[in-house]
């Protein structure tokens, strides 16, 4: 399977996410291929930041995360799949020297516009824009990315944790995303929160049934994955 799409950076951070999330192979030639394209998309126009852009085609359609929820503003899109290229980046190449020099750029552009909401009242220390925005900072984050701030990512998932619901979930967050987020987070306040929301991911498991889509599938991996890192 070729994991590269240059008419889509969309397609090509998910292709590489799932490859990572089930350890499938990528080529050296394919990840060189990979890198050397999200690069080329920081200096383009929509760029968020000077993070990395969606391509043109990208921005006709939704942005369709890994667990197939739907992130439809143009900021958010631009936002999020920077914050998701920057992970990949991380993930791939992170010993290449233009992969280092491209991911300090991104992360410094993410850090400015923190820097420039700090004083809102509105603003959370942890939390970047809306939820959706703050759960990919977060995966960023537990890449290693920003900086590795670990006191950034500490402070998300103590906010998280105030927005449980009754349902075994979080309000507003996106329900499937933020667990798979979670499950990629290795610190134990993470693992408080996917124990917190275990009997919703069993009954998940159990109404999924026989996954079809590849976004089933992916689910049902990432709440078998869940269920057997809180029974350890």
């Amino acid at each position: 399977m070729s994991y590269l799409n240059t008419n889509s950076l969309f397609e090509t951070v998910d292709n590489v996410s799932e490859a990572l999330f089930f350890q499938k192979e990528i080529t050296g030639d394919e990840k060189n291929g990979i890198i050397e394209f999200i690069i080329r998309q920081q200096d383009h126009p929509l760029a968020y930041y000077n993070t990395f852009a969606p391509t043109e085609q990208d921005m006709k359609g939704d942005l369709v995360l890994f667990t197939g929820e739907k992130i439809k503003t143009k900021a958010g899109r631009r936002h999020m799949i920077g914050e998701e290229s920057s992970r990949i980046l991380r993930l791939i190449g992170q010993e290449k020297e233009e992969v280092q020099k491209a991911l300090k750029i991104a992360d410094n552009g993410i850090l400015s516009c923190i820097e420039m909401v700090r004083n809102h009242p509105k603003y959370i220390h942890g939390t970047y824009c809306c939820k959706a925005c703050s759960t990919s900072l977060w995966l960023n984050l537990s890449s290693g990315g920003l900086r590795n701030d670990e006191s950034m990512l500490t402070a998300g998932i103590r906010y998280l944790k105030h927005q449980r619901d009754r349902d075994g979930s979080w309000q507003g967050f996106p329900p499937n995303y933020i667990l798979y987020v979670l499950n990629e987070i290795q610190n134990d306040l993470a693992l408080d929160e996917l124990k917190y929301a275990g009997p919703t991911v069993e009954r998940r498991l159990k109404r999924l049934g026989s996954p079809e889509s590849k976004f089933e599938v992916r689910k049902k991996a990432i709440y078998e994955r869940i269920l057997e890192k809180i029974d350890s």
